[in-house]
């Protein structure tokens, strides 16, 4: 018996093989490009996300030599996809860096208290959620709505594609802002505001879940069993947290992908609506543990380190082992240099939309290999702001559980590790989004009796960097120097 976990992110979609002893037999992986036609646009193809993850599926299947059973899907959040009645994709996709839906916010501002919207979707008022998104569509392109018979999220339009149910998951439900996230249940009110006809969303179940099956010619298609097991898997965030080993309150997991983001579990009965709202902390449901996550975040991750692959060193950026040769042209000592990771705005605690990247300290000496380091200290710094924030809001931040593609980077662990002054600790597998998506599947398959006695058996760390102490002392002098830094630039884009 082997299980697929499929991850969807914002820049390329992956597909790890997993045997019944989670050993992994195979692992495939397509990257594809975001599609940038104006300033504060950002799209994606859905019908090249799905081309491009059967692929990966197609190929990883090929390599194993047991029969798939159950396949998971995970995904990036907030976006959807709109289909017609024949089941054809209407629209390009927008992702929660369009910046459309700006005026649609301030519009259900005016009429809405925005605490009182907080205490049930469990989200602040921002253009990324696909409440405003919709609204926008309905002034904007109103003939797509029309059209529109299915809604869909990422993670379950490649199930539903597959041949399950219309399904999503509580966590992507919830990234929409139409969703309760205490009583799951879509929002009346919110959904009236989007305009979309509600008999075009999905029905909505815990992560986990089992919602259909592979249809006979996908299965041909892709090369695994008719009717293997479709199992709903949800936001990527949620499940970085789960296959990091995150179950309890307090458990913390950075998630390094395109978005850059530390996900805290929380209890249900010691959230703080209001401190949550301060800094711009979402609320949630994590599975069906009755818990919930937040998630600290910024935008411009993964995606700032592979700009500068891209536009930095184009003579290495064809490379597989690109960043491995950028880390090791960096200098041991910190930079010194001071670089405002906002290439895509800022996430939380600021949702600064108008501040760009900026980078001060620069000389005619500084190299690439010190330049790159310090796009690699300023995300790290950036996050800091967030532990900070996590810790007035009374989550425990101890140690820093790293998964995702920038978790490979041992300098950039280091980095975190001294800036964080905490230690940081990397799971064996380092993809863990996949690994969590095999995790649901064999609980949903009955190798495992629950989702808990899954994650104990296949996940066991491999490294721990700790903070050094020389230069813990010299990232925090530099840390108080970001923080200025923000404050003044954020003041002089706004003049």
């Amino acid at each position: 018996m082997a299980v697929i976990g499929l991850d969807v992110g914002t820049t390329g979609v992956k597909s790890t093989v997993f045997g019944s002893d989670w050993q992994v037999f195979s692992h495939a992986y397509r990257e594809y490009n975001l599609i940038g036609e104006a300033e504060g646009k950002f799209e994606l193809d859905p019908e090249i996300l799905w081309q491009k993850a059967k692929e990966v599926i197609r190929e990883s299947a090929a390599e194993c030599p047991e029969t798939i059973d159950a396949i998971s899907v995970t995904s990036f959040g907030e976006s959807f996809v709109c289909l017609d009645e024949n089941d054809n994709v209407l629209c390009k996709t927008m992702i929660y860096m369009d910046k459309r839906g700006q005026r649609e916010c301030e519009e259900y501002r005016a009429t809405r208290d925005e605490r009182e919207v907080f205490s049930h979707c469990g989200q602040f008022i921002d253009p990324m959620f696909a409440l405003y998104k919709l609204r926008w569509m309905r002034n904007n392109a109103p003939q797509v709505l029309e059209k529109t018979k299915k809604l869909c999220f990422i993670a379950d339009f490649m199930t539903y594609m597959m041949g399950a149910g219309h399904c999503c998951d509580y966590s992507l439900a919830a990234r929409s802002a139409m969703f309760d996230v205490f009583e799951k249940r879509w929002i009346d009110d919110a959904v009236a505001f989007s305009t979309i006809d509600p008999a075009a969303l999905p029905d909505v179940a815990p992560s986990g879940s089992v919602v259909g099956g592979v249809s006979a010619g996908i299965a041909r298609e892709l090369g695994v069993s008719e009717g293997a097991r479709l199992i709903v898997g949800g936001h990527d965030q949620i499940l970085a947290a789960l296959g990091s080993g995150a179950w309890e309150a307090g458990d913390i997991a950075n998630g390094m992908g395109t978005v850059d983001c530390i996900t805290a579990v929380m209890s249900a009965d010691k959230l703080d609506i209001d401190a949550l709202m301060t800094y711009s902390f979402p609320i949630v449901p994590f599975m069906d543990t009755g818990r919930y996550v937040t998630y600290a975040f910024n935008m411009s991750g993964g995606c700032v380190v592979k700009w500068f692959r891209d536009n930095m060193a184009a003579d290495v950026s064809g490379r597989n082992d690109a960043y491995d040769i950028l880390g090791s042209e960096t200098p041991a000592e910190p930079t010194g240099i001071l670089m405002l990771p906002y290439l895509a705005g800022a996430g939380t605690p600021y949702m600064d939309a108008d501040t760009p990247a900026a980078i001060y300290g620069l000389r005619l000496g500084t190299s690439r290999g010190k330049l790159f380091k310090a796009f690699l200290e300023g995300e790290s710094y950036e996050m800091m702001v967030n532990i900070e924030c996590l810790t007035d809001v009374g989550i425990d931040v101890r140690k820093i559980i790293t998964v995702g593609g920038g978790s490979n980077s041992s300098v950039w662990m280091q980095i975190r590790a001294d800036v964080f002054d905490r230690p940081v600790y990397l799971p064996r597998n380092k993809e863990a989004g996949t690994l969590a998506s095999a995790i649901l599947c064999l609980a949903g398959t009955g190798k495992y009796k629950t989702v808990r006695e899954a994650q104990d058996a296949m996940i066991s760390y491999d490294r721990r960097f700790d903070p050094q102490p020389g230069r813990v002392a010299l990232y925090k002098a530099n840390f108080e120097r970001y923080k200025r830094f923000y404050g003044l630039m954020r003041e002089f884009a706004s003049k």
